[in-house]
């Protein structure tokens, strides 16, 4: 009983998060051009309440960020989901939540300051619960390592959209806590295809409360009666040429800017001025601090591989200062972020005439800037809609699982060439490198502390959280069977480093940046 009861206890504390998105195979870097919440605490939440704004492109939503990516005419789009943002080796959601996906369009005048809530999306594709496979959408994804896949209908009116992918868990449904996860990609979709909607919904208001589909019982309903939420996928119809401010042919807006050495999501490390002096080498140093505090304060949830990156970048320009040589920068000009590779995406959700396929073989090369080819669309038609349902099992209890707090790094003008003393004598004898580093003209040392040690305790459920649904007790003949409930809480250890600065004679030096989790 006790092994039982184990079972039965939080086995995951994560739910799960939108974080990137592929075309045609070709990954576009965490963080890029999708909106998701800046909070990496609470990223993996589902949104909360089925009429807030936020059902649109999650918390946050409202606002676009600075990258718009473009999209062939009929690619296959690929959403990748995280239990936790920054961290792609963890499972990419609990199997205990159980529910149907769906992917939503809407075209904009401006990927980026559309608000995002509001009228104007339409239904590509959903998908519940496949009676002959027992499996529901989020077992696909969750088996396809986290990736959801759908081709694009060819034709589609060129332009701005926001592409919207979601997931509904309703494993606490029964309980009256249906939990969408959702976010949006910002994309250019390069086509001369005339295309469009018959009709369009207002997110929020698609879905609503104490309806069939949104309160499901999962457990005690036979699962083949479930409908999937929200209106049925969107019949295309041909509008006729396009003109005027609907005639796109070319994005203007969010693209990937000259001359960007390192990315860290919609953030971009530009090259530092050339210098020839000590003077310069200094200020080149510190231009290229300020660029990485930036990076550091403004990541999100996906994390800061990109700031570490660049980081090094600065570090070199600084230890060449150090040891006086004063023509630079090194390296000038060379991309640093690591080429994205093509992947193979697995399963397709979406694919002709229904159902679930493999994706085409991957490319040796792609690039998203594929020449749109002109084609006549096909006549109207109404795109298959999937309305299944669910099967019959027992529920698991999951919340969602804390992510460590974020730590902020403190403005630095150049970085610490060399490892330094805690000791906070204003003598420079002890802490000083072999050979003394020249001072910045006008600058300070730079000393670090000890970093402090923080213990957070972390609840083993989220507030409010349903309880779970009781199980059938089956017990052999003549045995009383009596459930053991064991709450498990984590504690996690997280360092935390502060930057300070202090004024010393001789060298000058930077607080290297405090690790982010």
């Amino acid at each position: 009983m006790l092994l039982a009861a184990l079972a039965s206890a939080p086995a995951a504390l994560a739910h799960t998060v939108f974080t990137d998105f592929f075309v045609n195979g070709q990954p576009q870097g965490d963080g890029v051009a999708m909106r998701m919440s800046p909070n990496s605490d609470t990223a993996g939440s589902p949104i909360n309440g089925l009429g807030s704004e936020d059902m649109a492109c999650n918390v946050g939503g409202t606002k676009g960020v600075s990258r718009v990516q473009s999209v062939p005419d009929g690619a296959l789009l690929s959403f990748e989901i995280r239990s936790w943002a920054d961290d792609p080796s963890k499972p990419p959601l609990d199997r205990g939540h159980k529910g149907p996906c769906a992917v939503y369009l809407k075209k904009v005048s401006s990927a980026i300051n559309d608000k995002a809530a509001g009228d104007g999306w339409f239904k590509l594709f959903d998908h519940g619960y496949d009676s002959s496979t027992q499996r529901w959408c989020t077992d696909e994804i969750i088996d396809n390592k986290g990736l959801l896949s759908i081709n694009l209908p060819k034709g589609l009116e060129g332009g701005y959209y926001l592409a919207r992918p979601e997931i509904l868990a309703l494993h606490a449904a029964n309980n009256g806590d249906p939990q969408f996860y959702t976010g949006c990609a910002q994309i250019f979709l390069e086509s001369t295809g005339n295309l469009v909607p018959e009709s369009t919904v207002s997110i929020p208001g698609h879905v609503q409360n104490n309806q069939p589909s949104t309160n499901f019982d999962i457990y005690n309903t036979d699962n083949a009666k479930y409908t999937v939420p929200g209106p049925a996928v969107a019949k295309l119809t041909a509008k006729g040429t396009q003109s005027g401010s609907d005639a796109l042919t070319s994005q203007t807006e969010g693209q990937k800017p000259d001359g960007c050495l390192v990315e860290n999501a919609n953030w971009c490390g530009h090259e530092v001025p050339s210098y020839t002096d000590e003077t310069g080498c200094w200020a080149a140093s510190k231009d290229c601090y300020a660029q990485g505090e930036v990076c550091w304060n403004t990541s999100p949830p996906t994390g800061n591989a990109g700031c570490k990156i660049w980081q090094t970048k600065c570090q070199g320009i600084q230890a060449e200062c150090t040891a006086k040589n004063f023509n630079g920068p090194p390296n000038k000009g060379k991309v640093l972020t690591p080429e994205k590779s093509v992947r193979d995406v697995g399963k397709v959700m979406a694919t002709v005439g229904g159902g679930i396929a493999d994706a085409p073989a991957p490319k040796t090369s792609a690039t998203n800037k594929e020449a749109s080819k002109t084609e006549t669309p096909a006549k109207a038609t109404d795109a298959p809609t999937t309305k299944e349902a669910d099967k019959e099992e027992s529920k698991p209890q999951t919340s969602a699982k804390p992510r460590p707090a974020k730590t902020t790094p403190v403005e630095a003008a150049a970085p610490k060439p060399t490892p330094v003393d805690s000791d906070d004598s204003e003598s420079d004898s002890d802490d000083e490198p072999a050979t003394p580093a020249p001072a910045s003209p006008a600058a300070s040392s730079i000393v670090a502390s000890d970093a402090p040690l923080y213990t957070i305790t972390v609840a083993p459920s989220s507030a409010g959280a349903p309880a779970p649904t009781e199980a059938p007790q089956v017990c052999p003949k003549g045995f009383k069977c009596i459930t053991e409930t064991v709450v498990v809480t984590q504690t996690v250890y997280v360092t935390a480093a502060y930057d300070s600065y202090k004024k010393r004679s001789g060298s000058f030096r930077q607080r290297r940046h405090p690790h982010r989790h």
